[in-house]
């Protein structure tokens, strides 16, 4: 019996003194209740075997969760005009920017910004940039009349 109350005592000094590891080699923390992602990570630290935390995709980073449960989309890219894919899997240029995301901190854009006018789909690796549609430019009319007779 005594046995068990030193390890009792012994768990309780390390979680107070931060000395306890998380099972979760993705995860830090000072206790099994506070074992949260590290930054890079995305998800639930199990603390059992295995991981609940995931790797950010390619080409993104996460900042040390500070929650449980943190989600992929705290996963950001490098790139600034960049966005997670929507199946999570990659970075992709955003609407109205083509090629290929920086895929390491710092550094230029890789995504090259469509022409004043031009759009293109997120996602565009090669310049797919055309002129508004005749619909596009009619609900840019549209939009700019409602601000005016709203201001008025």
């Amino acid at each position: 019996m005594r046995i068990q109350y030193l390890l009792i005592a012994l768990a309780i000094t390390a979680s107070v003194y931060g000395q306890f590891t998380c099972s979760d080699a993705h995860a830090s923390g000072s206790s099994a209740a506070t074992c949260y992602c590290m930054a890079g990570y995305y998800g639930t630290s199990t603390d059992a075997s295995g991981s609940g935390c995931a790797a950010c995709p390619p080409g993104s980073n996460s900042q040390a969760a500070t929650a449980t449960g943190t989600l992929v989309s705290s996963c950001t890219c490098y790139d600034s005009n960049a966005q997670l894919k929507s199946d999570n899997s990659a970075c992709q240029c955003m609407a109205n920017f083509y090629g290929t995301p920086n895929s390491t901190s710092g550094g230029t854009s890789g995504c090259t910004a469509c022409s004043n006018g031009q759009t293109a789909p997120a996602g565009s690796s090669t310049n797919v940039c055309a002129a508004a549609t005749t619909s596009t430019k009619i609900l840019s009319l549209i939009a700019l009349f409602l601000l005016l007779a709203i201001l008025i």
